[in-house]
């Protein structure tokens, strides 16, 4: 979106169409099916699509990391304490949201784990607010979000867990890249423009007009106050973080995924290892 904003894509030559999926099955779909030609994804759905283990097989190139870590698991009080398991939701099955909710569970209350709805992260708060869940793991802003109405109070996440994780990644469909092999080669330096530009103190107002305005007028539509909120220079301790973990980065990814028998040994993840 900041690559739009500042014209990138146009002063490379590429002809960019910012799509927004209603979920991220909509966008594995459209990748699988021809619908998109790239996108923003997290790996183990990234994964999965790429091995055809959620549909038919895709071929898929990752053309840049753009974040890591930021993940929260917010908790109502006393969803720990139910006498029926909590209901606690994420954003996709293959995700590293569920992975880290997972990670949580398995310690304070393991039963919940077969109890994970998946939802998009937009209606969360809702569900929280109106008892249909106990709580979630989502990206920012949503966290911070929650906690602001007082409807949930974040206990854990990405940086308790498993700090610096890779969390959302660029992926190209490989006939795009065969069809527009320089456009192709120019976009990590284009997306990595766009993070430097994200991260400058002088951008903040503009960063957030993008984050808060209606989608209609290509934005995102986030809570204005949590956006504020969790920004780089806020000392937001549940930030997207600026380095990557090496030990916890797509390989504590990949054997999650391999435990959970999502993947196997002798499946050739090659373009994230």
């Amino acid at each position: 979106m900041m690559a739009r904003e500042l014209k990138l894509f146009e002063k490379a030559g590429i002809a960019a169409k910012i799509m927004v999926e209603p979920s991220w099955s909509n966008i594995a779909d459209g990748l699988s099916w021809g619908h998109l030609d790239a996108a923003v994804m997290f790996p183990p759905l990234a994964i999965m699509t790429y091995l055809g283990k959620r549909g038919r097989p895709t071929p898929l190139l990752v053309a840049a990391n753009l974040s890591y870590g930021g993940n929260t698991i917010v908790l109502r009080d006393g969803a720990l304490e139910r006498e029926t398991a909590p209901r606690l939701a994420v954003v996709h099955a293959y995700s590293t949201h569920f992975l880290l909710l997972r990670q949580y569970l398995l310690e304070h209350c393991p039963q919940a784990i077969d109890c994970v709805a998946i939802m998009p992260p937009d209606t969360m708060l809702d569900a929280l607010s109106t008892g249909k869940i106990d709580g979630f793991c989502a990206g920012p802003p949503w966290g911070a979000a929650a906690e602001r109405a007082g409807i949930g109070r974040i206990v854990g996440g990405s940086s308790s867990l498993r700090p610096g994780h890779l969390e959302k990644q660029f992926v190209v469909t490989e006939k795009w890249a065969g069809r527009y092999p320089d456009e192709a080669a120019q976009l990590k330096t284009i997306l990595a423009g766009s993070i430097t530009q994200c991260l400058d103190p002088d951008k903040r107002v503009a960063v957030i007009d993008i984050l808060t305005r209606p989608v209609r007028d290509e934005g995102f539509a986030f809570p204005t106050e949590a956006v504020e909120t969790t920004m780089p220079e806020s000392g937001y301790p549940h930030a997207f973080e600026l380095h990557p973990s090496k030990e916890t980065s797509i390989g504590w990814i990949a054997t999650e995924m391999r435990s959970l028998g999502w993947i196997n040994e002798d499946d050739d993840i090659h373009p994230w290892m």
